[in-house]
């Protein structure tokens, strides 16, 4: 048997040790075909190297338009620097135009975007607001939980009631003393001066505008702030999931570094103010 196999090896042109070791499978990939697949998927995210916003009209100190600047503004574009990526353009806009914007690809995200938007892919959030009750010490208010606002002349900024919870919307239907307007420098003003006990606020806005405020009217006077709503979260949408992707990534490597509360504490030193001539 074994001198015919050696014949037929000879035959066929084979050695004989070849027919009786066990055929090894050639690779299907190169591993150079694999470091080029790998390049071209980082090549693909690389590519996202500017991004275009949209938000609201502007507000102090998170965002002032004539200037491209903020607390927001500074926190966006330090996060989007950790991937290399530019602010292409921020478009500021009433917040349903800001939608459509987004969602019909004209603009790539949103910032401060309500919850729940249809075909849209949220980051986390990027900033939290928060919204509070302020009043003057001297009046000695006691302020500890929503029901205590009964009977109180309130001044909230415009649409406050569809934001702070069914609790505050329902006495505040039933308050003939509380109103609201769009202008929040005028609520702080009204304050400062007596014309209303409480006014309804974002914190940072308070302040922007008590400080900017020193120069007309006493705002050194003592008041109480009392937080009753919970902190909101400030989220960016955008109309891909790719790009929604690299600004979640962006807001995680910024919130991990000493920048973003550096940011921050830059408008408790009210280093947002306008520059005085």
């Amino acid at each position: 048997m074994k001198s015919l196999l050696i014949a037929f090896s000879s035959l066929i042109g084979v050695c004989p040790s070849a027919l009786a070791n066990p055929i090894i499978p050639i690779k299907d990939t190169h591993e150079l075909i694999d470091l080029h697949a790998q390049n071209d998927n980082k090549t693909l995210v690389s590519t996202i190297n500017s991004i275009s916003f949209s938000t609201s009209n502007s507000i102090a100190p998170y965002f002032f338009s004539d200037t491209n600047t903020g607390v927001q503004y500074d926190l966006l574009k330090a996060a989007l620097n950790t991937q290399s990526i530019e602010i292409k353009e921020i478009i500021h806009a009433p917040n349903l135009r800001s939608q459509r914007l987004v969602k019909t690809k004209k603009i790539d995200c949103m910032i401060n975007t309500p919850d729940n938007v249809e075909g849209l892919f949220y980051t986390q959030s990027l900033i939290e607001y928060q919204n509070s009750l302020f009043y003057l010490s001297r009046n000695n208010l006691e302020i500890e939980q929503i029901d205590d606002l009964n009977g109180l002349s309130i001044l909230g900024f415009q649409n406050s009631k569809q934001y702070l919870g069914d609790e505050f919307k329902i006495l505040e239907d039933a308050n003939p003393l509380y109103s609201e307007i769009s202008n929040q420098k005028s609520q702080v003003v009204m304050l400062f001066n007596g014309y209303v006990q409480v006014i309804v606020l974002e914190r940072r806005i308070f302040e922007y505008y008590r400080h900017l405020l020193r120069q007309k009217l006493d705002t050194s006077i003592r008041v109480t702030e009392a937080a009753l709503f919970d902190p909101a979260e400030r989220k960016i949408a955008c109309h891909d999931q790719i790009i929604a992707n690299q600004v979640n990534s962006a807001i995680t490597a910024l919130k991990q570094s000493y920048r973003y509360q550096e940011i921050l504490d830059l408008a408790k030193q009210n280093n947002y103010q306008p520059q005085m001539d």
